[in-house]
């Protein structure tokens, strides 16, 4: 007796179910970012390196304690945070998952990509699958200005 080998629709189901998995998770792969571009989790993120010129780029009465803004400082958009009265914060708006554009939401910034919360007081990720914080730059209240350096 000898055995036959036959292909039965159980063998090409296993065999498309694998290749489709294997290419999905090839497509997954080319969603992640290119590098580690701030602090992981729950950490302060790095500031940006910058060539130290500052930029206006708004009024601070424009930005009540508390609440987040965008602003762009020489052609780069930044999201700014005003923790306290002597105080503003910028980050950038790339967000460190995909690279989606972050955007102010309340005291936080979101990302429209994917829904990533980063806190507006830290950059830090407050939910979703970004795994670094935003990198943030250097910012100061110059009078009645922000100013960001880039």
């Amino acid at each position: 007796m000898t055995a036959e080998t036959s292909v039965t629709r159980r063998s090409t189901l296993r065999a498309t179910t694998a290749a489709a998995g294997a290419a999905c998770a090839l497509a997954l792969a080319g969603c992640a970012p290119a590098g580690n571009t701030g602090g992981g989790a729950g950490q302060t993120p790095a500031e940006i390196p910058s060539g130290g010129t500052p930029y206006q780029v708004g009024k601070i009465s424009e930005l009540p304690v508390g609440s987040t803004a965008a602003g762009t400082a020489n052609g780069v958009e930044v999201m700014l945070f005003r923790p306290d009265e002597g105080t503003v914060l910028a980050y950038t708006d790339i967000c460190t998952h995909a690279g989606c554009k972050v955007a102010p939401a309340g005291a936080d910034f979101k990302c429209p990509c994917h829904g990533t919360v980063f806190k507006g007081s830290d950059g830090t990720v407050f939910s979703g699958p970004a795994k670094t914080a935003l990198p943030r730059y250097a910012a100061a209240i110059d009078g009645e200005w922000i100013t960001v350096s880039v």
